[in-house]
């Protein structure tokens, strides 16, 4: 018996030491996928966020039908031309979102 218990503990020990890479590599992708999830719930709770802005520009789309207009959907005034540095603010000042990603310009 006494034999025995110990054969099972170096070959334990033995599999622990061959795999022990194998390990340390899932570790790292646990570690990377929890990141990765993390990141994810962050970003929806952020994008639920955005509702309100959804919500007025369906408004806006409205009131666009209805009055014959162009409304702006930057600040809510009327749609004129813009200056090259007004285009460059609003260019800077945009929000990144994901589905922008896949979106052609």
């Amino acid at each position: 018996m006494k034999n025995f218990v110990s054969h099972v503990g170096m070959s334990l020990r033995n599999l622990f030491r061959e795999k022990i890479n194998l390990v340390i590599l899932l570790e790292l992708v646990i570690i990377i996928l929890l990141l990765l999830l993390f990141w994810l719930v962050i970003y929806v709770y952020l994008e639920i966020g955005d509702n309100q802005y959804h919500f007025y520009m369906n408004n806006k789309k409205s009131l666009e039908l209805i009055h014959n207009v162009k409304i702006d959907k930057y600040d809510g005034s009327f749609v004129r031309d813009l200056t090259t540095e007004e285009e460059l603010i609003r260019k800077q000042y945009e929000r990144f979102h994901l589905r922008n990603l896949f979106k052609v310009r």
